[in-house]
């Protein structure tokens, strides 16, 4: 199937890390004069619990918007399923992902989203952008907190 203009998708999570995924997805479409859009899936509607992230989701979508993006916002309970029918829906053909926190064990037990997504749809170039280094330092500390 052809069409005239490139999709850029960015996934995003409620995070400020994402600021550099939808930083990255922008630079591709301005590159290839494509559209940008950015999505957020929810797992049901916990959102609506916090505040804080609710806001900062908020400050993600302005963002996105800044850098000429258009934002989208679904929830369901299969996020990967959730992503699939809007690669589908909007005919998009480049993903832009940032790299799981899940550890080694989880990421062996459970598809990730990634390969979930590349499995179900065709004709999508994926970028997996790895989590800076200061990223994964606090993600080791965080760990350590947390395995006694």
């Amino acid at each position: 199937m052809s069409q005239d203009v490139e999709k850029v998708l960015v996934c995003i999570t409620i995070q400020k890390n994402s600021k550099r995924l939808i930083r990255k997805g922008a630079e591709i479409a301005n590159e290839i004069n494509g559209e940008l859009h950015i999505l957020h899936v929810e797992k049901g509607m916990s959102i609506f619990k916090n505040e804080e992230s609710i806001e900062l989701l908020e400050e993600l979508f302005e963002y996105g918007k800044l850098l000429g993006g258009e934002v989208h916002f679904l929830s369901g309970k299969d996020v990967p399923s959730k992503i699939v029918e809007f690669i589908k829906s909007m005919q998009i053909t480049r993903l832009v992902l940032g790299q799981t926190m899940r550890s080694k064990l989880r990421r062996l037990l459970t598809k990730d989203i990634e390969n979930n997504v590349l499995s179900q749809t065709n004709e999508v170039e994926l970028l997996i952008l790895e989590r800076k280094k200061h990223d994964n330092k606090k993600f080791v500390k965080d760990k350590k907190l947390f395995s006694n």
